[in-house]
């Protein structure tokens, strides 16, 4: 494990992504908030700094409003006008809601950049896991995701990427794995507690 290059997608209502080698975080989308990197369910994710500025000066708005906008009313929600949950956005979409297609393009787009990031400063890729929410359920995210990383010689099973976590969903002559593993926040959480605990 400590010698792969990872690089994981948590798709939640929260998303982030990051670049794990010989078993240690050396990049994430993540910054001082994690409002920054992907566009999320409700949080805009990176945004051009001047857009802050040009609200406050146009729209008079205050901070305090500023970061209910970026944090609350962005993001699928805000793109789409419909949700800021995935599925029903996707289930807005099939029945040809334009903006719902915008806000998965440009969700995807912003995934797509980042996990090459990711790539370009790991150099290489060996395994992709998604997980969390949109991770672990949607094979349309999925799918979409890993197209363009067909010049590295990812290839996903169709068949795999149907069905439900956990498992590997590459093809068999895919040069990296792709998995879908079900995110378990609560026993890394209860896992750092008892390591911490045995210190005493």
């Amino acid at each position: 494990m400590n010698s792969l290059k990872l690089v994981t997608c948590h798709l939640g209502n929260g998303c982030s992504l990051a670049a794990i080698q010989e078993g240690h975080s050396i990049d994430t989308t993540m910054g001082f908030t994690p409002l920054e990197g992907l566009m999320m369910g409700t949080r805009s994710g990176s945004v051009d700094p001047g857009i802050l500025t040009y609200l406050m000066r146009e729209h008079r708005l205050q901070a305090h409003e500023i970061d209910d906008v970026l944090n609350k009313e962005s993001g699928l929600l805000g793109i789409s006008g419909v949700s800021g949950d995935m599925r029903e956005v996707l289930e807005s979409m099939k029945q040809g809601h334009s903006r719902s297609k915008l806000a998965f393009d440009i969700y995807v787009h912003r995934l797509q950049s980042g996990i090459g990031a990711m790539v370009a400063v790991l150099g290489g890729i060996d395994v992709l896991v998604f997980t969390a929410g949109v991770g672990e359920n949607s094979a349309q995210v999925r799918a979409a995701a890993c197209k363009p990383l067909s010049f590295l010689g990812l290839k996903l099973d169709d068949a795999a990427n149907a069905r439900p976590p956990d498992r590997d969903i590459a093809a068999p002559d895919s040069a990296a794995r792709v998995l879908i593993i079900r995110a378990q926040e609560d026993w890394a959480i209860a896992k750092e507690c008892w390591r911490l605990m045995g210190r005493r």
